[in-house]
């Protein structure tokens, strides 16, 4: 009878602490998302901006060259134009996003810097594109910072507090 109520323990415990650390995961992975975000509009930038490739081939060339969940935007973006159903690079692009939200750890101000690229993108000059997307660089790069700055704090909150909390819910239960 003990045995059970030990192995009760213990799966209440790991419950709530692997729940924290999944927490913690997310914490990073935002962070990670944001950089990936960064570094391909980047590639974008120069694919548009120098070599003048068509925005849906340079969107397609990103995507390859990102990792998941960050290609989502990228590939589904050039899918979309891709496919020449009468859409606009800002319907396309904020299309992408929706199916990128569920996908990524990014927060909603994340989302809202990557959505108001979506009606400027590939419709002005190479001076303008390149203005937006130093713009955007300089956005993101702040909202990785902040997010640098959660992480270190919210990762331990999140790892410490699923098992503290676990133990609570225990000694509540005993």
């Amino acid at each position: 009878m003990i045995w059970i109520k030990t192995l009760g323990i213990v799966f209440i415990i790991a419950g709530f602490g692997s729940y924290g650390l999944m927490g913690a995961r997310r914490i990073e992975k935002r962070v990670e998302q944001i950089k990936n975000i960064r570094m391909a509009l980047g590639f974008l930038e120069k694919e548009i901006t120098y070599l003048q490739t068509p925005l849906y081939l340079a969107l397609k060339k990103t995507a390859l060259l990102t990792a998941q969940p960050v290609k989502i935007l990228f590939g589904e973006s050039s899918r979309l134009l891709q496919d020449r159903q009468g859409i606009t690079v800002g319907e396309a692009w904020e299309k992408a996003l929706q199916k990128l939200k569920p996908a990524c750890d990014l927060n909603q101000d994340d989302l809202e810097i990557l959505k108001a690229v979506a009606n400027q993108m590939g419709s002005s000059g190479i001076k303008e594109q390149i203005k937006l997307f130093q713009l955007i660089q300089e956005e993101l790069q702040i909202q990785e910072e902040n997010a640098r700055d959660q992480m270190e704090s919210g990762r331990k909150l999140w790892s410490y507090g699923g098992f503290i909390l676990g133990t609570m819910v225990v000694l509540l239960l005993l």
